[in-house]
Parts: C-alpha cells; structure tokens; sequence
C-alpha cells in the first residue's frame, strides 16, 4: 500500500459535511455489510445491477482483502458516530489484457446522496489510479441512474449505449488535473489532486474489534 495514504483524511463536503477516506482494509468487512443494510434498494441496484440484499464470505473478502496494484479501492467513513460507519466506496479492478485501464465503481448510502461524496472518492480514487499506471477508468451505469451518468458526462467521459438498459462509460484519467473540463466535478478532482479539501485527522483511532 506504498502508493496510498493508509492513515485516514478529513474532508469536507459541499455542505460542510466531515467525512474520513482512507484505503479499505481486511477489517471492513462487517462495515460493508452494514453500509449495504443502508442502502435503498435503488441505490443496491444501480451498483451491483441486481438485487443484492447481503454480501457473501466471498465477496466480502473480494471486496476488502486487495492488492493495491490491479485493484484499488477508498472507503469514506462517518466520524460522528463512534462506530464509523461505512459512507461511500470507490474501487476500480485492473482490466485484464488492458494494463491501463480499470474498471470503476462507486456506492453511497442514501442519506449521503447529492452532497458530492461520489465526486470526492472518485477524484481520489482516480489520483490513486494514475500513481499505478492507470489512465482509463469504464464503467457500466444503468441508463436510468441519471446522477452517475451527469457526473461522468462531467469529467468529460464518452458515454455509449451499451444495450437497452446499459451505458458503457470511457473516462480518461489525465496526468495533470488542470486537463479536465473547468465543471463543477472537474473543479472538485483539481481541489482533491492539490489537497485543498483535505485536513490531517491525527486523534482519529478505530474501535477495538
């Protein structure tokens, strides 16, 4: 994990929200599987496009034991609760036979929707990206998820049907922000690349286990 910041971020969203971003680890398990009981089944939906009401042994370790070479993944934590629970994720997998290329995910639970997480773990997730050699991110967003698909449009993604209900996403993952389009989640990637949303949580401990 040499290439990510292991210790937990601050950050503060449009409004004025505090969360904590760091790198998944083993031990979030049980989080993932809480955060999910906090989803709409909408919000189930559109990530996993199919109606997934619990996260099996295997997917939990799939989700949370990785490499941090060809798959990288954030979590966003809340830290006005005592038990930090699970905000957001952000991970992208190593497309095989495409070295530079990954395919993304991001998740937020409903209560955090429309505040910008998306926007910030995917800016930082696509930081994490480009320090691994990673320049494209795809994506499959159902055609009716309009917000994921207004944000990639954003970035300056190319957006092609992929079929009747799907979008395929192609997003470049420029080596210097100020290349992405002067929008409003541009603007928030190039704040993220210089860490002017971020504050130092040095007092910030997990409970015991």
């Amino acid at each position: 994990m040499a290439q990510l910041e292991a210790e937990p971020r601050e950050y503060r969203l449009r409004d004025g929200t505090r969360v904590l971003v760091r790198a998944i680890l083993p031990e979030d398990k049980a989080r993932l599987q809480a955060g999910l009981r906090r989803m709409s089944e909408q919000s189930r939906y559109y990530r996993f496009m199919s109606y997934v009401n619990r996260l099996s042994d295997d997917q939990l370790r799939y989700l949370t034991e990785i490499d941090y070479v060809n798959h990288l993944a954030w979590i966003a934590l809340d830290p006005s609760e005592p038990d930090f629970p699970v905000l957001g994720v952000a991970r992208c997998i190593r497309i095989e036979g495409e070295p530079d290329a990954a395919e993304a995910a991001v998740a937020v639970v409903d209560s955090h929707h429309g505040r910008g997480l998306g926007t910030l773990l995917l800016g930082l997730l696509a930081g994490a990206a480009s320090r691994s050699g990673i320049r494209r991110f795809r994506a499959h967003v159902l055609a009716d998820n309009v917000a994921m698909l207004h944000l990639f449009r954003d970035l300056g993604a190319a957006i092609e049907p992929e079929d009747a209900t799907v979008r395929l996403v192609d997003m470049a993952i420029p080596e210097d922000p100020r290349d992405l389009p002067d929008t409003a989640a541009g603007r928030v990637f190039r704040a993220v690349a210089r860490q002017e949303l971020s504050f130092p949580h040095p007092k910030f401990h997990e409970p015991e286990e």
